[in-house]
């Protein structure tokens, strides 16, 4: 839960990220507000009480005034939507102004959750990931072709990838080498290799870490993050720690 004092105007680039992101938006900012997501873009006014929702992967952009909003912010990993998705030939798509009772019940109920420092338990934290992975998969899903998708060509945004995973890869960059738009190479990638953009560039940064952790160099770990792509050391590790179940010393001490 954030509650901005003195929020400025500002106008923020944001990365695609490795999860989704749902915002309820308990105090909205007066205002005009541009959001650009995916290729698309929305200019309007929030309202006390909606919900903007991100998916894992995709570049994005907020541009608004200054104000003293109060927003909670909801990050849901992406393996919680893998099994509806596959099955159901799914994607998720943005939407930056939604107004959902079902979604904002569950908003209002973690909040409460929050206050209560997770006393109801994990049963009670399952059975919300449950109901939100449910709800946004019917507020936010959207079917598509699988021959459609398949017959997309994406190779060129893999290799891109393979070769210039070291620095910051933008979506509208992948887009472009596929002449698709930002939501379609999402889908058409996903199709094709089983995993977004996004996480396929942190799986090929864990992996050249890995073989240069085993390589017996004198680089530190900071050293080793940066040269990779990762923002610093602790980003690195708790990526790493997150895809192996152990940090990079205790990968080196079991080998």
């Amino acid at each position: 839960m954030e509650d901005y004092r003195d929020l400025p105007e500002s106008d923020l680039r944001l990365p695609g990220m490795d999860h989704h992101l749902l915002v309820y938006h308990y105090k909205a900012l007066t205002g005009e507000f541009t959001h650009e997501c995916a290729g698309r873009k929305t200019l309007t006014h929030l309202r006390s009480g909606q919900l903007s929702f991100i998916p894992a992967g995709a570049d994005n952009r907020w541009a608004f005034g200054q104000g003293k909003p109060s927003a909670l912010h909801i990050m849901v990993r992406t393996d919680c939507f893998d099994k509806v998705l596959t099955s159901d030939q799914m994607t998720l798509r943005d939407n930056f102004q939604v107004t959902s009772s079902a979604l904002e019940d569950i908003a209002r109920r973690l909040q409460f959750e929050l206050d209560q420092n997770g006393a109801s338990g994990v049963l009670f934290a399952e059975t919300m990931t449950a109901m939100l992975s449910e709800t946004i998969s019917k507020e936010f899903g959207e079917h598509t072709s699988k021959n459609s998708e398949n017959r997309c060509n994406v190779s060129l945004a893999r290799e891109l990838i393979e070769a210039e995973y070291d620095r910051s890869i933008h979506l509208d960059e992948l887009a472009s080498l596929s002449n698709l738009s930002q939501s379609q190479v999402i889908r058409a990638f996903t199709t094709q290799f089983g995993t977004s953009p996004h996480q396929y560039l942190l799986a090929c940064r864990l992996n050249k870490a890995k073989r240069r952790l085993l390589s017996g160099g004198d680089e530190t770990l900071a050293q080793l993050a940066v040269d990779l792509g990762f923002s610093d050391q602790s980003h690195f590790t708790r990526l790493f720690r997150r895809a192996t179940g152990v940090t990079p010393n205790q990968f080196l001490a079991r080998q």
